[in-house]
């Protein structure tokens, strides 16, 4: 089928959506450096516009070799008649680290600037993800007669960052440099959308923007996450018998904890593994699912070390990209865990509660905070912990960076199997059906019907 010539004469709204870091592709490759929740989220978000009357190019930083199938992120891939990306190239043929992008950006425009002035396909809206997609719009928009209506997604902020790294860390990250940008942003789009109310919290108070912000949280495809029986002879339990010690008899008797996330140290994979040391004790029966990539080698094998010096490898099935997978991992996990210091959502722990399966998280979480814990919430003491975890209707939150706490709240679900499947219950209860992307999607259009100038906006 032609795809692109249905796509160049369409009549559709056309929107170009900019998430310009990472490794972006319609199959995502979670683990790979700065890819990952975002990526996920523009696809979703994608297909739902999609569905729902537009026609969608994504712009992604390309003109290099993919590093896992060795393909060519060059020119434009379609999905359909509807979807497509374009990889836009500069002078460096290599990944570049979303912190030091700012250079690149003016290359990057130029490419984008170029491609669719030979095309002559007409855009009616930007919206850019992160602080480097959102200077990229800029930078074309710029260089239009007619400038295109602009809606940023941040995804998270600097200023959060700031306040969850350590000072060290800063001028590493590069912090102060993104802050000025995203300052310099908030002043030349159009609208600006939170994906979560800590971040329209953090635009208001800490960047002074005065307009309220759109919501536009990360969704859920309940065709795709639901709950689901895990009977003894389902793949899903050999699957993770071929990355531990144990057998699929024997996993399908064991209490399993889940955590899945890129390999990062602010995703506090150390903390959960000494958690669970302390708690495997206890529970011998426990088994800790765990996505450590292995490109990510020096965090990777100081991880796995780790591992071994705890004494838990025989426990503890270490998976790398398990995407077409995750569903049945969530679907026979007793307990998701997150002890991340920095979310701009928690879309991990959203799947997760889409399952029914209770969730532990570090109080950095905002989907856990804002929406899983309620309003009833109930404090309990740990020894040897400063402050409290907290119980709420569909999680259990723990201060960021307490091995004792986490250690705690996992012993608590484990040993009361009512608790945790009324948790389970409630997360999903909570997440579904508000938290899925025709909802959200057809609401957040409504709220930018003004700024769509096209006779034929559905």
């Amino acid at each position: 089928m032609n795809y692109e010539k249905k796509f160049l004469t369409s009549s559709r709204p056309h929107i170009l959506m900019v998430t310009n870091h990472g490794i972006h592709q319609w199959k995502i490759v979670p683990g790979l450096p700065d890819t990952g929740g975002q990526n996920v989220f523009v696809n979703q978000f994608t297909e739902s516009l999609a569905k729902q009357g537009f026609k969608i190019t994504i712009v992604n930083r390309g003109g290099y070799d993919h590093p896992v199938s060795g393909e060519p992120r060059t020119g434009l891939h379609y999905k359909n008649e509807n979807q497509r990306i374009y990889f836009l190239k500069d002078d460096i043929h290599a990944f570049v680290r979303k912190e030091d992008m700012d250079d690149q950006l003016s290359a990057l425009a130029a490419a984008l600037i170029n491609h669719f002035n030979n095309e002559k396909e007409k855009i009616d809206l930007i919206i850019s993800h992160y602080w480097d997609g959102a200077k990229l719009g800029l930078l074309y928009n710029q260089a239009m007669a007619s400038p295109v209506p602009h809606i940023w997604v941040p995804h998270s902020l600097g200023m959060i960052k700031k306040r969850n790294v350590v000072p060290d860390q800063w001028e590493g990250l590069r912090i102060d440099e993104r802050i000025e940008n995203e300052k310099k942003i908030l002043q030349a789009v159009d609208r600006v959308a939170s994906t979560s109310a800590n971040i329209g919290k953090s635009l208001i108070e800490d960047y002074g923007y005065l307009i309220e912000p759109l919501f536009l949280p990360p969704c859920v495809d309940p065709e795709r996450y639901y709950p689901r029986e895990i009977h003894e002879d389902d793949p899903i339990l050999r699957f993770l018998s071929g990355y531990c010690d144990l057998s699929p008899e024997e996993i399908i008797s064991s209490q399993i904890i889940t955590e899945i996330s890129r390999t990062d140290r602010t995703k506090r994979k150390d903390l959960l593994l000494r958690a669970f040391a302390q708690l495997q004790r206890k529970h011998p029966d426990s088994l800790l699912v765990i996505s450590i990539e292995q490109r990510q080698e020096g965090l990777s094998k100081n991880l796995m070390d780790l591992m071994s010096e705890l004494g838990i490898e025989k426990r503890v099935a270490v998976l790398g990209s398990v995407w077409d997978e995750l569903p049945d991992i969530y679907a026979v996990t007793d307990i998701f865990c997150t002890p991340s210091v920095m979310e701009g959502f928690g879309m991990a722990s959203q799947e997760a509660a889409a399952t029914a399966v209770p969730v532990v998280a570090s109080n950095l979480v905002p989907f856990v905070t804002e929406y899983l814990l309620g309003e009833d919430i109930e404090e309990i003491p740990v020894a040897g912990s400063a402050v409290p975890l907290k119980l709420g209707k569909g999680a259990i939150v723990a201060q960021a960076d307490d091995v004792n706490g986490f250690a705690h709240a996992l012993d608590l679900l484990l040993l009361n199997l009512d608790l945790r499947l009324k948790l389970g219950e409630e997360a999903y209860k909570i997440t579904i059906p508000y938290f899925t992307w025709e909802n959200v999607v057809r609401e957040f259009i409504e709220d930018i019907e003004g700024l769509i100038q096209n006779e034929d906006y559905p």
